[in-house]
């Protein structure tokens, strides 16, 4: 990859990106997005009634004047289209003047086209009158017309980013979403960035969602988003399924990574809001820090933060949620907060000595078999099983292993393949799994159903024999002199037998719980417990060194991190450019922690230089070498 460094200094006309291997580049050179989510402050979403580009100029002066170089702005479809099928002249105007201003100071435009839903609260053109967005033949061409529109207002502006779909449009109509299948979804998507594509054939699509496009059950996932260039994904640690204690802990700055590796096994993952809600200003410093040098080390193309400053409009949507009006970087005097010192620092790193650097090849990969469809009836597998990848990313962090979600046509790349409390596996993935272990990959497959997530005799060596309702007859085992409580929920706990394989550990009762087998080349390795998502409760995580047993089989397979630390709650992503290498070091503590952190000198895996640092909470460093 070419390392050269492209990044604005000064109002440079920018020009048209382009995406590589999941990144932003810029006539051939690496490029990081990085700035803000943007309403002016006295006008807050009627910015295009209350039309002050003397304001915009100064705001957007001042994001260039800090180090910025994109903003994320919204077209509310009721403003430029006020009645069925006419678009307003005047504010049509306005956008085009809007981008001019933006490239005047050398900033990339990311347009939110269509957007109705905005801070828990529609802004609805009244002639829809709830006609559904995606059944409706009509509604989907007023649709199609409408982006398209907007795309032909700014082709020929050279500083457009991508134009996003339709900000969290799942919200617009959740119950009409939600029953869309993946090839509505999927032919939605294409249809839209075909017309955007069609009037701006330099454009780039995305369609940004919040954390549910990772974690829910609706269609709007990256799976499905490959008529699209890239996705825009939100996280916030207070809205959640996986228990995060406060905006300081560790789970917290690691959740928006996560989002982005899973989002990255699909496509390219632009974190389009990013920020904290319910803490006080040093808090939100620390996370903004954090988890914003930990979502670039995850390989994110860029990050706009929620948002550029506070407000003092009293109009909707703030009049019902008035509280948001106060997770601005910048305060409504025009103070700078303490996190816009941290999101500067790292700004300049992503765009500066950080630039073209990006996750190596990862030894481990995580894969998730298909789910349960749930309409099997009594035959159905209960949950999401959503918790077990969130945890699966926690340990290998904390392990400080390499890894990325695996596509299930890509197992081969990695040589251990971690499949996280298992709910149910078909036969297709069975047979994936089979082809893998046959072929010399190593798996280690952690599960607790009686009956649909069973792996087989043949792969793993072992067979059910009896199940029992009694928990403490398996409430923990022992494995390498570390004692592993388990957690799971009430129901029906398989126990097993061996069948050939090698049992190395077994719970209080005696039956197997973790076992080794040879099949054809390779070996799986089956966790009777579903270890991660028994995890997902308060306060879990520290109970025990769950790691510890990810980082034994690694090093059994022969996988040794390129850097660690003896801290768990120390991230060492290690990032690669030609051959340097530079590891994004992130404290995600709420405490100091002094740890040495320990890589690979030229003489191999064991011989190690060790260096003492010592990390502020949620501090960051970086250490590079060449490889």
């Amino acid at each position: 990859m070419d390392g050269s460094v492209a990044h604005p200094t000064g109002p440079a006309r920018p020009t048209r990106l382009t995406l590589a291997d999941g990144a932003l580049r810029r006539e051939g050179r690496p490029y990081f997005a990085a700035g803000f989510n943007y309403h002016p402050s006295q006008a807050g979403c009627a910015y295009w009634h209350k039309w002050d580009p003397e304001v915009l100029d100064a705001d957007f002066r001042r994001m260039a004047e800090l180090g910025f170089n994109t903003v994320r702005f919204f077209v509310f479809w009721a403003d430029f289209e006020p009645a069925e099928g006419v678009y307003d002249a005047e504010k049509t105007g306005r956008l085009r003047e809007l981008a001019r201003i933006a490239e005047r100071h050398g900033l990339y435009c990311l347009p939110s086209v269509l957007t109705i839903w905005m801070n828990g609260q529609r802004f609805d053109p009244d002639w829809r009158r709830g006609r559904d967005l995606w059944h409706d033949e009509t509604m989907v061409e007023r649709q199609r017309a409408f982006v398209e529109h907007v795309a032909g207002v700014l082709r020929d502006a050279p500083n457009i980013l991508a134009y996003d779909l339709g900000d969290e449009v799942i919200h617009v109509d959740s119950a009409a979403s939600a029953a869309l299948n993946p090839e509505q979804v999927r032919r939605w998507w294409a249809l839209l960035a075909g017309a955007i594509r069609g009037a701006d054939p330099a454009a780039l699509v995305l369609q940004a969602n919040e954390a549910s496009a990772v974690t829910g059950g609706h269609a709007f996932r990256p799976e499905n988003a490959g008529s699209l260039d890239l996705v825009g994904l939100h996280g916030f640690p207070v809205w959640t399924p996986f228990h995060i204690e406060a905006v300081d802990s560790v789970k917290a700055s690691s959740f928006v990574p996560y989002l982005v590796r899973r989002g990255r096994a699909d496509t390219a993952v632009l974190v389009d809001e990013l920020g904290s809600y319910g803490c006080d200003e040093a808090t939100a410093a620390r996370y903004l820090r954090a988890t914003a040098h930990s979502a670039f080390a995850a390989g994110a193309a860029g990050t706009a933060v929620w948002c550029w400053q506070d407000f003092t409009t009293e109009d909707k949507p703030y009049a019902l949620r008035p509280n948001e009006r106060f997770v601005g970087l910048v305060d409504a005097d025009g103070r700078l907060k303490p996190a816009m010192d941290a999101y500067r620092e790292f700004a300049a790193r992503a765009t500066g000595e950080l630039a073209g650097f990006a996750p190596g090849p990862p030894a481990v990969g995580v894969f998730l078999p298909e789910a349960d469809p749930g309409d099997a009836a009594y035959l159905a597998t209960g949950g999401s099983g959503e918790a077990a990848a969130f945890y699966a990313h926690l340990l290998l962090q904390r392990a400080h292993l390499p890894y990325a979600f695996a596509r299930p046509e890509a197992l081969d790349r990695h040589a251990l393949v971690v499949c996280p409390s298992v709910r149910h596996l078909s036969l297709p993935d069975q047979q994936r799994l089979r082809a893998y272990v046959a072929g010399g990959g190593t798996l280690l497959y952690t599960t607790g159903d009686l009956l649909h997530a069973f792996g087989g005799e043949d792969l793993f060596g072992i067979r059910i024999r009896d199940y029992t309702l009694d928990p403490a007859a398996v409430n923990s085992f022992t494995w390498q002199g570390i004692r592993y409580p388990v957690h799971r929920p009430p129901g029906q706990i398989p126990l097993l037998e061996a069948a050939g394989a090698d049992v190395l550990a077994a719970f209080p009762c005696g039956a197997p719980v973790l076992t080794r087998h040879r099949h054809g080349q390779g070996t799986a390795y089956h966790l009777s417990a579903p270890l991660e998502e028994g995890i997902n409760a308060p306060y879990r995580l520290e109970e025990a060194p769950w790691h510890l047993l990810y980082a034994g089989i690694a090093r059994a397979v022969g996988i040794e991190p390129e850097i660690t630390a003896d801290e768990p709650a120390v991230e060492t992503t290690v990032l690669h450019r030609g051959t340097e290498r530079c590891a994004v070091v992130v404290n995600h503590a709420p405490a100091t922690m002094r740890t040495t952190l320990r890589r690979a000198d030229g003489a191999g895996a064991a011989a190690r230089i060790a260096t003492e640092v010592v990390l502020e909470p949620k501090g960051v460093r970086l250490v590079r070498w060449n490889a």
